[in-house]
């Protein structure tokens, strides 16, 4: 008997195919990106020294700073500087970007933030002051998936083996985007840091994201989504450090996932 299969331009794709990808899929949640397992310091935050490796639970970024004796209760509001491109001085992913793409990137990540700023519960306001937190932030690197080819990988038989055995040696999905961030919280009035982070997120084999920045659109959707846990944890608690969570099922499937 012989199977029920898709054609795809010259191609077959049988349907266990498709059910074994959406059975993936279900399995890693709805996002369709995924923390790296790296990242690099950009030279942004200046001082890296009080960075420590996350808990490795899906709040916590890759690097992360929290001042033990900060208590958030005392900030009533945000000053947001611009959202800044920093990349490093060796062969920064943002050297040969297009003024529009820049132009993009940066009110993409402004919006977000503002959106997680106000859905922390707290006023964005454009002076400094004793109930003031200052943020920083900056994208450190940013790379466009190649939207063909990573649909070419999911669903080709012949190319999708070698695309799982490359994503499993680079921790990143072939042809995907990939973004990262650094940032820092610090009194606005002081300059003492109250909190510092980075994180890179990369691109997973969903053929699900259309567009060449899907990949970073996602990602920045994803830091927000823990941002406003994170100041919503700090405004109710007073702390930045969130409580080590023991790793859901789907987030240890997410580690593997290509």
């Amino acid at each position: 008997m012989k199977s029920s299969c898709f054609r795809i331009g010259q191609g077959l794709w049988p349907l266990a195919s498709m059910l074994g990808l959406a059975l993936a899929l279900s399995l890693t949640g709805c996002g369709s990106t995924k923390q790296a397992r790296s990242v690099t310091a950009s030279g942004f935050l200046g001082d890296y020294s009080q960075l420590k490796p996350g808990s490795g639970n899906a709040d916590d970024p890759l690097l992360i700073y929290a001042n033990p004796n900060a208590d958030c209760r005392k900030y009533k509001s945000i000053l947001l500087d611009p959202v800044t491109l920093w990349g490093k001085a060796d062969g920064s992913s943002f050297a040969k970007l297009e003024p529009a793409d820049r132009t993009f990137l940066t009110t993409t990540f402004d919006k977000e933030l503002r959106e997680t700023v106000a859905k922390g519960g707290y006023p964005v306001v454009t002076t400094p002051g004793a109930d003031v937190m200052r943020l920083r932030v900056a994208l450190t690197e940013a790379q466009k998936s190649n939207v063909l080819m990573k649909e070419l990988s999911v669903v080709a038989p012949y190319a999708s083996g070698a695309a799982t055995v490359w994503s499993e040696a680079k921790g990143q999905a072939l042809f995907t985007g990939d973004v990262a961030f650094e940032l820092e919280v610090l009194d606005s009035v002081t300059g003492e840091r109250l909190y510092a982070a980075a994180d890179k997120r990369v691109g997973k084999m969903d053929p699900r994201n259309y567009h060449s920045w899907d990949d970073v659109t996602e990602s920045i959707k994803a830091w927000s989504e823990r941002g406003v846990r994170r100041l919503t944890h700090c405004r109710v608690t007073g702390s930045f450090a969130m409580t080590p969570k023991e790793q859901s099922f789907s987030d240890k499937v997410d580690k593997y996932m290509p």
